[in-house]
């Protein structure tokens, strides 16, 4: 049986591969919407480094909240001050140029109320005892209030207090210590003389 010559083939071409798609272009082609695909480098640690900036900021903002709940507190406080000096500036006005001394005690003075000038007791009776005399024997008796501080519970006046018109009165500062409901329930008091001359030719006002 004669030999069959071997058949030789004509070289074909190898198929070329294609190139597969990243994921990131296959997620865009499918759902229309691009994926991040992180690059090395520079690039990277440059992403990475502004994540970290946007965490720290969240971070902060979450801290911070907090401290915008201390303002209604503050306005809290800032109210009952306001509260407490025209509290105490109706009571000097009704009880020290009206004379109206026993309505003033009722309405603006504690069930509690301790006192610290030396010359009067303890308690309401007490006030209203010791200047209703004072303020019948001195009709013109009137006091100027120059002026009214607020710190915390007390109410500071500085007062010209003057018996008559003729009179150089006297210099007092009055502290008052409210309780929470605006009585007054503490008095402190200190009372100078206002001379002729003063030494620096200023006035004790």
């Amino acid at each position: 049986m004669p030999k069959t010559a071997p058949t030789c083939l004509p070289a074909l071409p190898w198929p070329k591969r294609k190139r597969r798609q990243p994921e990131s272009n296959k997620s865009t082609a499918a759902t229309g919407k691009p994926h991040f695909t992180p690059s090395k480098g520079k690039p990277l640690k440059k992403t990475i480094a502004l994540l970290l900036t946007a965490a720290a900021l969240g971070t902060t903002a979450v801290h911070a909240a907090p401290k915008a709940k201390a303002a209604p507190a503050k306005a809290h406080a800032q109210s009952q001050a306001e509260r407490n000096k025209a509290n105490a500036l109706a009571f000097y006005e009704m009880a020290f140029n009206q004379h109206r001394v026993q309505e003033a005690a009722d309405r603006y003075i504690g069930k509690t109320y301790l006192q610290h000038n030396p010359g009067v007791a303890d308690g309401v009776q007490a006030f209203v005892d010791a200047f209703v005399p004072f303020l019948k024997e001195n009709p013109q008796s009137r006091a100027e209030i120059k002026r009214v501080m607020a710190d915390g519970d007390l109410v500071m006046l500085h007062v010209l207090s003057r018996t008559s018109p003729q009179d150089k009165g006297k210099a007092v500062v009055d502290i008052f210590r409210f309780d929470k409901a605006g009585k007054i329930v503490e008095h402190w008091d200190v009372i100078q003389a206002v001379p002729d001359k003063t030494a620096s030719g200023r006035s004790m006002f």
